[in-house]
């Protein structure tokens, strides 16, 4: 499963979904295709517990917390808990020097940015309903970071 990620379609793993090389099980298309509202949440639910849930930041302190705020908690659920295996790939943009100053970050940069676009794919606001934030992971090798030297999403 997969987070909405400007980030994630920047790096082209949208795209290598849609053809799935490696016969990986979707969840996200699988929710997308859903029409049903209440078996879409159910589906949306039972995501958060995959194997792999891949992600981005929306800021990365420089003391090592990763953060992440979405309107509904689709991503952060996977987070916390629920995804056997964590994967968040970010550019160095999202690098802030102080845990204040990443909050700080989501809040004045990148929930303006998120609210644009969520208004022109969905059609509402967005919203810093929940969020997530790792300062230490305790299952070894459960979350991986990658960090592209790159200008990635906001």
């Amino acid at each position: 499963m997969n987070g909405s990620s400007t980030t994630l379609i920047e790096i082209g793993y949208e795209d290598l979904l849609k053809t799935n090389p490696r016969g990986w099980k979707d969840y996200h298309a699988i929710i997308t295709a859903e029409n049903d509202e209440n078996k879409r949440a159910d589906l949306r639910r039972k995501s958060v517990t995959a194997e792999y849930f891949l992600s981005s930041a929306n800021a990365i302190a420089r003391s090592g917390e990763l953060m992440s705020c979405d309107r509904t908690g689709s991503r952060t659920g996977a987070w916390l808990f629920g995804a056997k295996n964590l994967i968040i790939v970010a550019g160095v943009n999202k690098i802030a020097a102080s845990f204040n100053d990443a909050q700080q970050r989501i809040r004045e940069y990148a929930f303006p940015l998120e609210n644009v676009r969520a208004h022109h794919a969905y059609g509402i606001s967005s919203a810093i309903g929940k969020c997530a934030i790792i300062a230490e992971e305790l299952i070894p090798g459960r979350t991986t970071l990658v960090l592209v030297n790159e200008i990635l999403g906001y």
